[in-house]
C-alpha cells in the first residue's frame, strides 16, 4: 500500500508539467458556465474585471450588515477519488472580506486558523501584483462519495476583529464588495495548472519616499514622550520607568544625564513599595503593566541596573512614611515578584522569553544593582535564559519545594507536562509552537532583548552562547521572506504568512531582518549582532527603502508602547547605513542561487528552485491529531496558488482518538470560538483522527498544546513537479519507491542526480528529500 501511495504520488509529479485534467470548471462572468452550472446571484453583479476577464462581485447586503452577497451553482465532482477544489482570484487587490463556501448546506473549511480554511480570508495588501493567485483545498470525502454533482453557494462577510470570542465584536460589517470570483475548478491532482494566461510580474520600482525625515519625526515623537513623562506629577508606570533609564546614555535624548530622570525613577519605587505593602499581588496584576502576570516588576529591576551608579549613593535613605530603607524596601518587592514568576512560567516561545527576561532576569537584575542577598546567583538566573533559547530543557515552573515540574502550572498534577528533554526550539532554529509559524514566529526581538541583557554594558559582548543562538535563530528565519510588491506596488520583501499555524491574515507584512512591532524595531537584532548575513539584509532594507516607510507606518500607532519600542531606531540606522558594505542577500532575493531550508521537527520546507519559490508545511495544523494535511506556498513568475491538500504521513498511534467537533469557526486548539446567528455545520464535523505517541514522561490529557498527537515521523507528498520526503522520526530509515522507468530527478537537498531505473531511495531519520522532475 504505501509503494503504491508513493508511485501515484511522483506519477502526478511527473505529469505536473502538464496543464491539470479538470472534472469541472465555471467561469464566472460567462452566459455559458453559468448557465451550464445553475448559477444564481443574489447582490451579485457581473464585472469585467483583471486582464479583460468577467468575474461575479458580491455586494454588501446594507453599511450595517456583516453579510453580503451570494452565488449559488453545481460542481461536478468524482466519487471514486479525492477532489480538490479551487478558486482563481486577482493577486493585486486589497480586500479585507471574507468567502464561505458551502457545499450540501454544509460548510467547507473554519473561519478562523483552520487545517482547512474557508474559501477566501481575504487580503491586507496585494498578494500578488499583476498576476492571478488560487487557492485549493480537499472537498470533503463524506460529501462527494456516491455523487457526480455538488449543490454550493459562495457567501461574502465582512473582516474579522481576530481572537475574540464575542460575535458581535468578532464579525465586522460588509462595507464594500468582495474580491472578484473569476472561476471555480474541480480536480483530484492537488496541483492546478489551468492551462490559462496569468499575467506578469510588475517591474516594481524603489520605493521613492519617505526618506530620512522620518527619523526626525521619531526623535520629536520620544522627546516628546520623555518631556511628558518627566513633567507627569505623578509616580511614573513601570515601563515609563524602564524607558527613562534606556534613554539616560542615549546622547540624542532630552533624557541624557538629566538628574530628572534618575529623581523619577527612584519616586516611582518609592510609590511601588508602597502599594506593595498595601496589595502585594499588584506586581503582577496592575492594569498599567503591559503583561503584569508576565513580568511583575522586571522592567523596575533592568531600571535599577541601568542606573546603578547614580541610584546607588540613595539606596540607604529611609523610604518616606517607613522605616525602611530603600534597599531593604525594594528588594522585598523584587524577591516577591521574582518568587512569583519562578512559579508562575510560561511554555509558547514568546511568552517564555518574556516571563523569563522580564519577570525572572530582570528582577535579579534589580537585586544584584542594589547589593541585596537575595537575588539569585548569576549562572542560576541565566539558565532560564538559557531555556527560552532552547539551550537547554525547559523545566517549567517550580513546585513548593523549588523543583522543577516540567509544567507552566506549579501546581500541576499530571495533566500538563511536556517531557524532560523538551526544547522550545527546533534545532534548525525555528520555534515550536505546535509547527511553524509566520508572524507570530518572528520573535528575534526577545531572542535579542535576551542577549543583550547579559552584557555588563552596552559597548561590551554579552554571553557567547545566547550571541551564537540568538544568530541561529535569525538565520532560521531568512529564507520566509520573499520578494513582492508592497501595498504601494514597490519592491519589498514579505514575511511568509500562507504556511503559519497563527497567520490569520495574508500576506505578511514587510520584512528583512525582523518583523517589525511594538517593543522593536527593523535593526534590533542586525546591530545587536553586527552578523554579516544580518547586516547584508539590513541593508538590503534600505537600498529598497523600505526602512523608513516601515517606521512611518510603525509611528501610526500613537500607543506609548509604540513610542518605548522606536527608542533605538535613530542609533541603529546609523550603524547600518555606515556599516561596509555587505554584497550577501536574503536568500530569496531575486538573482540570488538555489536554495532549501528544512526543519524535521517543524515539518516545514522552504526552497528556492530557479524562479520557482515554495513554502511547505507537511505538519499543518494538526492539533489534537493526525490530519494528514499538508500546506503549500507556490510562487512562480506566473502565478501565486496556496494549496492544502492530503499526503502520506506515517506515526505510531496512541490509542487515543480526536473527534472534530461542530464548531464552523475553529478546528481545534486554544482558539476562542465563536457562533454565528446562522452557522451551518462543518463538513468534517464527526471526522476521527488518531493521535501520536507521545513521549512517555509527557502528559497532554487537559490541555489544547499537544505537540505530538498530531505529529508523524515520516511525511511523503507531491505538488506540481516536486516531491517531499521527510523523516522525521528519530530512528528508523524509511525506503521511498520510485518507479524504475522515470527519467532522472534531481534532489533539491543534496544537489544529487538520482538516475533514471532508481528504485528506491533510502531516508535516513532527520533527511529530507526534495525530488524535481525538470
Amino acid at each position: 500500500m504505501k509503494n503504491r501511495i508513493a508511485l501515484t504520488m511522483l506519477a502526478a509529479c511527473a505529469q505536473a508539467h502538464a496543464v491539470t485534467t479538470l472534472t469541472d470548471k465555471i467561469t464566472f462572468g460567462d452566459a455559458a458556465s453559468e448557465t451550464a452550472h445553475a448559477v444564481r446571484g443574489e447582490h451579485a453583479q457581473i464585472i469585467q474585471g483583471a486582464l479583460g476577464r468577467g468575474a461575479r462581485q458580491l455586494l454588501p447586503l446594507s453599511a450595517t450588515d456583516w453579510r453580503g452577497g451570494s452565488l449559488e451553482f453545481t460542481l461536478k465532482v468524482d466519487p471514486a477519488v479525492q477532489n480538490y477544489a479551487s478558486v482563481r482570484l486577482w493577486g493585486g487587490e486589497t480586500n479585507t472580506n471574507k468567502l464561505t463556501l458551502y457545499c450540501e448546506g454544509k460548510q467547507i473549511g473554519y473561519r478562523h486558523l483552520g487545517d482547512i480554511e474557508i474559501l477566501d480570508l481575504g487580503t491586507v495588501s496585494p498578494m500578488y501584483e499583476g498576476r492571478f493567485t488560487y487557492r485549493t483545498f480537499p472537498l470533503p470525502a463524506n460529501l462527494t462519495a456516491n455523487k457526480r454533482q455538488l449543490n454550493c453557494r459562495i457567501r461574502a462577510t465582512g473582516p474579522y476583529a481576530v481572537y475574540n470570542s464575542d460575535f458581535a465584536k468578532f464579525q465586522r460589517p460588509m462595507t464594500e464588495p468582495s474580491r472578484p470570483i473569476y472561476a471555480m475548478y474541480v480536480h483530484s491532482d492537488p496541483f492546478l495548472d489551468a492551462g490559462e494566461a496569468e499575467g506578469a510580474a510588475p517591474n516594481a520600482a524603489v520605493r521613492p519616499a519617505p526618506g530620512a525625515e522620518v527619523m526626525e519625526q521619531l526623535q520629536a515623537r520620544i522627546n516628546r514622550e520623555i518631556e511628558r513623562e518627566l513633567a507627569a506629577d505623578r509616580a511614573l508606570t513601570l515601563h515609563e520607568t524602564l524607558f527613562l533609564a534606556r534613554s539616560y546614555d542615549i546622547a540624542w535624548t532630552k533624557a541624557y544625564r538629566n538628574p530628572a530622570v534618575v529623581r523619577k525613577v527612584l519616586e516611582a519605587g518609592d510609590q511601588f513599595y508602597t502599594r506593595y505593602l498595601s496589595d502585594p499581588g499588584f506586581i503582577y496584576s496592575d492594569k498599567t503593566h503591559t503583561n503584569p502576570d508576565w513580568e511583575a516588576l522586571g522592567p523596575y529591576g533592568k531600571a535599577l541596573q541601568i542606573l546603578q551608579a547614580e541610584i546607588t549613593p540613595q539606596l540607604d535613605q529611609k523610604l518616606p512614611g517607613s522605616g525602611v530603607t530603600r534597599r531593604d524596601g525594594y528588594a522585598a518587592m523584587l524577591s516577591y515578584g521574582l518568587d512569583y514568576m519562578l512559579h508562575h512560567r510560561r511554555l509558547y516561545t514568546n511568552q517564555s522569553m518574556i516571563v523569563d527576561l522580564l519577570g525572572i532576569y530582570y528582577s535579579n537584575n534589580g537585586l544584584q544593582a542594589i547589593g541585596s542577598g537575595k537575588a539569585l546567583p548569576e549562572q542560576q538566573a541565566r539558565h532560564y535564559l538559557y531555556e527560552s533559547l532552547g539551550l537547554s530543557a525547559w523545566s517549567g515552573s517550580q513546585d513548593k519545594d523549588g523543583h522543577p515540574t516540567y509544567s507552566a502550572a506549579s501546581g500541576d498534577n499530571g495533566a500538563f507536562r511536556v517531557p524532560k528533554d523538551y526544547r522550545i526550539f527546533t534545532a534548525a532554529g525555528l520555534s515550536k509552537e505546535l509547527g511553524f509559524v509566520g508572524s507570530y514566529g518572528e520573535i528575534q526581538d526577545w531572542a535579542t532583548g535576551i542577549y543583550l541583557a547579559t552584557r555588563s554594558k552596552s559597548e561590551t559582548a554579552g554571553d557567547p552562547q545566547l550571541l551564537q543562538q540568538l544568530v541561529k535563530i535569525a538565520h532560521a528565519r531568512s529564507p520566509f521572506r520573499y520578494p513582492a510588491a508592497d501595498a504601494d506596488g514597490y519592491r519589498a520583501m514579505k514575511l511568509e504568512a500562507p504556511i503559519g499555524w497563527r497567520d490569520p491574515a495574508f500576506p505578511g507584512v514587510t520584512t528583512y531582518v525582523q518583523k517589525t512591532g511594538w517593543d522593536n524595531t527593523p535593526f534590533y537584532t542586525a546591530v545587536a549582532t553586527r552578523d554579516p548575513a544580518l547586516m547584508a539584509a539590513a541593508q538590503q532594507m534600505l537600498e529598497d527603502n523600505q526602512f523608513f516607510a516601515v517606521l512611518r507606518d510603525r509611528m501610526k500607532d500613537p500607543g506609548q508602547r509604540t513610542t518605548i519600542g522606536l527608542l533605538d531606531a535613530y542609533d541603529e540606522w546609523q550603524v547600518v547605513k555606515n556599516w561596509p558594505r555587505q554584497q550577501a542577500r536574503l536568500p530569496m532575493s531575486a538573482g540570488q542561487p538555489d536554495f532549501v531550508f528544512t526543519d524535521t521537527e517543524n515539518g516545514v520546507i522552504a526552497l528556492k528552485h530557479g524562479d520557482d519559490i515554495m513554502y511547505a508545511s507537511l505538519y499543518w495544523r494538526a492539533m489534537c491529531g493526525v490530519n494528514k494535511l499538508f500546506r503549500v506556498h507556490h510562487l512562480t513568475p506566473q502565478a501565486d496558488r496556496v494549496a492544502t491538500f492530503y499526503g502520506r504521513v506515517d506515526f505510531v498511534p496512541s490509542g487515543r482518538n480526536c473527534t472534530r467537533g461542530n464548531s464552523a469557526h475553529t478546528a481545534g486548539g486554544p482558539i476562542p470560538d465563536v457562533r454565528y446567528p446562522d452557522d451551518a455545520p462543518p463538513a468534517l464535523a464527526g471526522e476521527v483522527l488518531p493521535a501520536a505517541q507521545g513521549p512517555a514522561d509527557a502528559s497532554f490529557e487537559r490541555s489544547s498544546f499537544d505537540p505530538y498527537a498530531g505529529r508523524g515521523d515520516y511525511y511523503e507528498g507531491s505538488y506540481g513537479r516536486y516531491l517531499f520526503a521527510m523523516n522525521a522520526g528519530g530512528t528508523k530509515s524509511v525506503e521511498l519507491a520510485l518507479p524504475g522507468t522515470q527519467a532522472p530527478l534531481k534532489d533539491l537537498v543534496s544537489g544529487k542526480t538520482i538516475a533514471a531505473g532508481t528504485r528506491t531511495l533510502t531516508i535516513a531519520p532527520g533527511q529530507t528529500v526534495i525530488l524535481y522532475r525538470p
